[in-house]
C-alpha cells in the first residue's frame, strides 16, 4: 500500500467542533492518538478538505475522553428532556468542576502544531445510531 492511500477506518474519540462535519477533536491516525483540526480555505471562504494532524500524550487522550464522557451525560440529559437545577452546557450540575479541570488540559491538547503537523483527509463516517459516534479513515497528503 503507498503513504497516500486511504488508511483502514480509526477510532474517532472526541468531536469538539462540528460544523457540516467533525472539525476539530480527537482521533487514531495510524493507531496512534492525534488532535486533528480541520483548515479554513481562506480562497474559498470555508473549511477546507484537509486536516493538521499531531501526535498527542496519553495523558491528554485520559483528559479528552473524560471530558468528551461528560459531555455525553450532559447531552443524553439534553435528549431526554431531563436537565435540572445548575445543570448547564456543557456539564451537568455534579461535573461542572471536573469539567473546568479537564477543559484546560483538552484544550492544550487540541493546539494542533503546524510546524510538525501531517496533513491528511479524512472520510468520516457514523458508527450507528449514536450521532456522536463516528470513525475515520484517512487519506496522508504529501508523504
Amino acid at each position: 500500500m503507498s503513504d497516500t492511500a486511504p488508511q483502514g477506518w480509526e477510532t474517532v474519540y472526541t468531536v469538539n467542533d462540528y460544523f457540516d462535519g467533525p472539525r476539530n477533536g480527537v482521533a487514531s491516525y495510524r493507531g496512534v492518538p492525534h488532535a486533528y483540526q480541520c483548515e479554513w480555505d481562506d480562497g474559498a471562504d470555508e473549511w477546507g478538505a484537509e486536516f493538521l494532524l499531531t501526535p498527542i500524550a496519553p495523558e491528554q487522550l485520559s483528559a479528552a475522553e473524560k471530558l468528551w464522557s461528560i459531555w455525553q451525560r450532559y447531552l443524553a440529559k439534553l435528549r431526554q428532556g431531563e436537565l435540572g437545577p445548575g445543570d448547564q452546557h456543557p456539564a451537568l450540575a455534579f461535573d461542572q468542576a471536573r469539567y473546568e479541570q479537564l477543559h484546560a488540559v483538552v484544550k492544550q491538547a487540541l493546539q494542533v502544531d503546524e510546524a510538525i503537523a501531517l496533513r491528511a483527509v479524512p472520510e468520516f463516517r457514523r458508527m450507528h445510531e449514536n450521532y456522536d459516534a463516528f470513525e475515520v479513515r484517512w487519506t496522508p497528503i504529501g508523504t
